[in-house]
C-alpha cells in the first residue's frame, strides 16, 4: 500500500521554515541522484518551522535498491503527511517518522531511529500552533485509498475517527451526513423533488444494502472529495433516506 525505503535511504533534508511548504531532497541507494519534495502542509508542531537532516541505513552498493527502487520519481509534488521528529509535544508517535501523499507515486513512509535526525533551527512555539488536523490526515488517507480502489478494481478501507469508511469501486458516489461521508451508493438515478433513487449502503448500518430514494444533496460524486469530510459518520441515528 506504500513506498517504505527505510532501508534504501541514505541521507535527506525537509525544509517548513516557509509555512505551509514542505521542501528538500532525499537520497537513495540505487539512484545517482538526489530526489527532490516539493510539498503542500507542515511539520507536526515539534519541528515546525524548522528543517531536519537525517539519515537511514542503506548502502550504497546494495544489490536489491535499483529494483526496488524501480519507477520512483525524481521530483515528487503532493501532500505532506505525518512527519514530526517525536518530540514533545509528541501529537502522533514518538519516533520520528516521515510521510507523504505524492503526486507521484502515491504514500511514502520512512521510520528513523531517533538519533538519525536532527532538528536544524528553532522551531516555532508549540504553544503558537495548532496540532495536525487528523480529519485532514483522514481525508488524505481515503483520498490515496479511493484512487487505488478506483485504478485496481479492488476494495480499499481507511479506519477513521468514526470506524471504517470502506470504498468499493463499484459505488460511485459518497452518501453525506451532517458533511462527514456516511456510506456509499450507485446506480443514481435522478428523480423528481431534489430526490434520486440509488443503491445505498450505510457505513455504520452494514444491514442497510437497498435501493431507495435520497435527497440528492446528500450525493457527492467520488471524483469530488474537495468539501467533503471523508471522517466515518459515527452517529448511530444517521439515516440518509
Amino acid at each position: 500500500m506504500a513506498w517504505r525505503p527505510n532501508e534504501y535511504l541514505l541521507e535527506g533534508e525537509l525544509d517548513n521554515t516557509n509555512p505551509g511548504k514542505v521542501t528538500g531532497w532525499m537520497r537513495f541507494a540505487g539512484f545517482r541522484d538526489k530526489v527532490t519534495f516539493d510539498l503542500r502542509g507542515n511539520f507536526h508542531r515539534d519541528i515546525r518551522g524548522a528543517k531536519i537532516r537525517f539519515q537511514g541505513n542503506g548502502d550504497e552498493d546494495d544489490p536489491h535498491a535499483a529494483s526496488y527502487m524501480d519507477g520512483f520519481a525524481l521530483r515528487q509534488t503532493g501532500k505532506v503527511g505525518d512527519i514530526t521528529a517525536g518530540d514533545p509535544p509528541a501529537d502522533y508517535l514518538n519516533t520520528p517518522y516521515l510521510e507523504v501523499y505524492s503526486d507521484q507515486n502515491g504514500r511514502i513512509v520512512i521510520e528513523l531511529d531517533r538519533d538519525h535526525m536532527q532538528v536544524i533551527g528553532r522551531p516555532i512555539p508549540a504553544c503558537e500552533s495548532d496540532p495536525i488536523s487528523r480529519e485532514e490526515q483522514a481525508r488524505n488517507m481515503a483520498e490515496f485509498l479511493s484512487g487505488i480502489s478506483t485504478a485496481t478494481q479492488v476494495t480499499a478501507m481507511s479506519v477513521g475517527p468514526g470506524g471504517m469508511i470502506v470504498s468499493d469501486p463499484e459505488y460511485t458516489h459518497w452518501v453525506v451526513v451532517d458533511g462527514q461521508i456516511a456510506g456509499e451508493a450507485h446506480s443514481v438515478e435522478p428523480a423528481s423533488n431534489g430526490q434520486s433513487f440509488a443503491y445505498i449502503r450505510l457505513f455504520n448500518i452494514p444491514e442497510m444494502n437497498e435501493y431507495g430514494y435520497i435527497e440528492t444533496a446528500r450525493l457527492r460524486s467520488k471524483q469530488d472529495t474537495s468539501s467533503t469530510d471523508t471522517s466515518a459518520c459515527d452517529s448511530p441515528d444517521s439515516n440518509p433516506g
